[in-house]
């Protein structure tokens, strides 16, 4: 990495950019080209591994493609702003930026995939507790990805 003092390596540091962000993208394999897709998360963090939830319908695109393949690679960031300058040269931009590469399953059991949509909930509306409807667990999967890999780095606005 050419600044390597952007890099967050403490994991506090990292859950409180994470929990700022309600959007990542989720980058999946489909033969020749990658497939990104933007979805709501939630996360959890726990003994040092970093986990990534997120929902979708039983069919379509993004299930094919992880039945396929469950190797996927997360992004996440925020905190965007130009950084004028004298110089065009000068010029910087300040974010946050979360990349992570991870295995994907689909959860079974309906506690599992309780517990992943909760946790995607706590990211939406923290402090709140919902229930499911049997209808929806019934149609909805839930996707759990488990890092293998995740790096932050942070660039801010000067003060």
């Amino acid at each position: 990495m050419s600044n390597p003092e952007r890099e967050v390596t403490a994991p506090a540091e990292i859950r409180v950019i994470v929990e700022r962000h309600q959007v990542c993208r989720i980058a999946l394999n489909d033969d020749a080209w990658p497939y990104v897709v933007p979805v709501n998360f939630g996360y959890d963090y726990q003994d040092g591994r970093w986990v990534f939830y997120f929902h979708g319908a039983r069919t379509g695109k993004k299930m094919r493609l992880l039945r396929k393949n469950p190797a996927v690679s997360v992004e996440i960031d925020g905190d965007h702003g130009l950084i004028t300058a004298d110089d065009a040269c000068d010029y910087g931009f300040a974010y946050s930026s979360i990349m992570a590469t991870g295995y994907a399953s689909i959860l079974q059991s309906r506690e599992e995939m309780q517990h992943g949509l909760d946790a995607i909930m706590r990211q939406s509306a923290p402090g709140k507790t919902f229930r499911y409807r049997e209808q929806m667990m019934k149609a909805v999967c839930v996707v759990r990805i488990d890092c293998e890999t995740l790096t932050c780095h942070r660039h801010s606005l000067p003060s």
